[in-house]
């Protein structure tokens, strides 16, 4: 049964907050996702959701009914209330809490596959983007090292459904993480935009980690140095480098297509 809220409730106030501030995030180790598509496909990759709701005005019962079916507390507001709680110009007509879902990393090297290191990538778009073509091309799991919060809205959006089922782990210190990757046996390849050996050439003898950097700045050069050694995409014409999320989707494309 779904219920209703006024557009002063507690949970009106806590969902603009967690959209908008992530120390709150943190503190609660919940986010927000908006957009019926994107609820849709927390509910059917079994995330842990809080609480789904919509707004009175819109027509969102297929939703509603698998939400209800999962067990899923279900309200509606106002669209007053709901227009104000978007993050987007076009407010999307269903939203929902979903807890944080951070992996160790320890947890992900047991996976032993493919892993994607980003390194202080501060663009969630960017971000977002990455973690999509992680689960596009069979990446096992993804490391955040610093930089931006993979719960920010920009970020669940740019990952399309992905942040749901791509297991990642969050990180503030990217030598620590690569000695354990390379004490696991990990080979660490650094990105760099040129002077980089091609990812076709890299063999399946050991599984690889793809250290991707900053991208205005691209990665520390200590990072680069403990690394077993660079990748670069050749590029024809006069582009200086290219964006992180082409680079690195081009990469993790190249890799999967290894022999």
């Amino acid at each position: 049964m779904i219920s209703n809220a006024s557009d002063k409730s507690s949970l009106v106030r806590r969902i603009r907050r967690l959209a908008r501030d992530r120390s709150f995030r943190e503190q609660e180790n919940a986010y927000v996702v908006e957009g019926p598509q994107l609820v849709i496909e927390a509910i059917e990759s079994n995330s842990k959701i809080q609480v789904v709701v919509v707004s009175e005005s819109s027509n969102q019962d297929f939703l509603v009914e698998k939400a209800l079916a999962a067990d899923i507390q279900c309200v509606s507001i106002s669209e007053r209330a709901f227009n104000g709680l978007s993050t987007t110009k076009s407010p999307q007509p269903a939203i929902a809490l979903v807890e944080c879902h951070s992996k160790t990393l320890e947890g992900l090297i047991d996976l032993h596959g493919t892993m994607l290191v980003l390194e202080e990538v501060s663009d969630p778009g960017n971000a977002g983007t990455l973690i999509r073509s992680a689960e596009s091309f069979g990446i096992s799991g993804v490391v955040l090292v610093g930089g931006v919060d993979p719960y920010n809205p920009k970020f669940v959006r740019a990952s399309a459904g992905s942040l749901f089922r791509v297991p990642f782990a969050q990180a503030d210190d990217s030598q620590r993480v690569l000695r354990n990757l390379s004490d696991s046996g990990y080979l660490c390849w650094a990105a760099v935009p040129e002077g980089g050996v091609s990812p076709e050439a890299l063999t399946k003898d050991s599984p690889i980690a793809v250290v991707l950097g900053n991208e205005p700045r691209g990665l520390n050069e200590e990072t680069v140095k403990a690394c077993e050694g660079r990748l670069s995409v050749p590029t024809a014409g006069l582009s200086d480098s290219l964006n992180v999320a082409v680079a690195g989707s081009i990469i993790l494309y190249s890799l999967s297509q290894r022999d």
